[in-house]
C-alpha cells in the first residue's frame, strides 16, 4: 500500500490545466472520476466491497415488521451491494459495479466523494447472532443476512453518518482500516505543513475535480433542503389557515 503524500490544493480545473500542462488528463473533465482514471492514477488503496444498505422503511419500522420483512423477499429488507472503493488524495471514491470490476468503464461513481479528513474507521465484531459494533451490543445485520463470501467487515463515519462494508478476510479489512487511518493522519500534517513529501501532480487534478463534486452535490442537497422547508412552511399555513376559518 502506497503512502499519501503532499498535497497542494487547487480550486479550479482551469487553473490547474494552465499551471500544471504537463499534467495527463482525460479527454474530458467530467472522466477525471471514472474509476479506470483513478487506478491509473496509482490510488493509495482500492478493492471490491460489499456495501450494507438499510431501506428507510425498514429502519423506521417496529422489531415485529423488522422481523417480517427479514423472513421473505422484499426490497425493504436490509441488502449487500456490491461496490469498488478507491481511495486516493483528498477523497473516498464509492462505485456501483456493473458485472465484472475488470470492466472499469462500467463502474458508475456513487454518491459524493467522502473527505478523508473527517473520516473515522472502525473494526466490527462478527458474532453468533450477527454483525455487531465493538462497544456495544447493537446488532447491525442479523448472521442470516451476511454475504457468504465475506468475513470481514469494518465501518466508516463521516459527518454523523455511518457506513458499514464487508470484504473477503479479516485482514482485508484491517488494511482498508489502516489506509483511511493512515490517510486521515497524513492529511491533517499536510494542512499543518509538517508533510514535504511530493505530491503526484495527477492526484491534484483528481482533488480539484473531486473537490467541485463535493460543492455541487452540497449545492443541490441545500436547495433540495431550502424546498423541503418552504413546503412545510406553506402546509403550516394553509393548516393555520383553515382553522382559523373554522374556530
Amino acid at each position: 500500500m502506497s503512502e499519501i503524500r503532499q498535497r497542494s490544493p487547487l480550486n479550479t480545473t482551469n487553473n490547474l490545466s494552465s499551471t500544471h500542462p504537463h499534467i495527463s488528463q482525460p479527454a474530458q473533465p467530467g472522466n477525471a472520476l471514472a474509476a479506470s482514471y483513478l487506478l491509473k492514477s496509482s490510488p493509495t488503496h482500492h478493492g471490491q466491497v460489499m456495501k450494507l444498505n438499510v431501506p428507510l422503511l425498514y429502519a423506521m419500522a417496529p422489531t415485529w415488521l423488522q422481523r417480517i420483512l427479514r423472513a421473505c423477499p422484499s426490497p425493504f429488507r436490509p441488502s449487500w451491494k456490491k461496490r469498488y472503493m478507491i481511495q486516493i488524495g483528498k477523497y473516498i471514491y464509492r462505485y456501483q459495479i456493473n458485472g465484472s470490476t475488470s470492466h472499469q468503464s462500467k463502474m458508475k461513481l456513487k454518491g459524493t466523494p467522502i473527505s478523508i479528513d473527517t473520516v473515522q474507521s472502525k473494526p466490527l465484531h462478527l458474532t453468533t447472532y450477527g454483525l455487531q459494533t465493538v462497544n456495544n451490543q447493537e446488532i447491525i445485520a442479523f448472521a442470516q443476512d451476511l454475504p457468504s463470501s465475506c468475513s470481514g467487515y469494518f465501518s466508516i463515519t463521516t459527518a454523523g453518518e455511518t457506513r458499514y462494508y464487508a470484504v473477503s478476510s479479516t485482514e482485508d479489512a484491517n488494511t482498508w482500516i489502516n489506509s483511511l487511518r493512515q490517510g486521515r493522519q497524513s492529511n491533517i500534517e499536510l494542512t499543518l505543513g509538517h508533510d514535504k513529501r511530493p505530491y503526484p501532480e495527477s492526484w491534484r487534478y483528481i482533488d480539484a475535480i473531486g473537490e467541485q463534486r463535493v460543492n455541487k452535490n452540497g449545492r443541490i442537497k441545500e436547495i433540495m433542503k431550502g424546498s423541503e422547508r418552504k413546503e412545510m412552511e406553506m402546509m403550516e399555513f394553509m393548516d393555520g389557515g383553515a382553522t382559523n376559518r373554522f374556530s
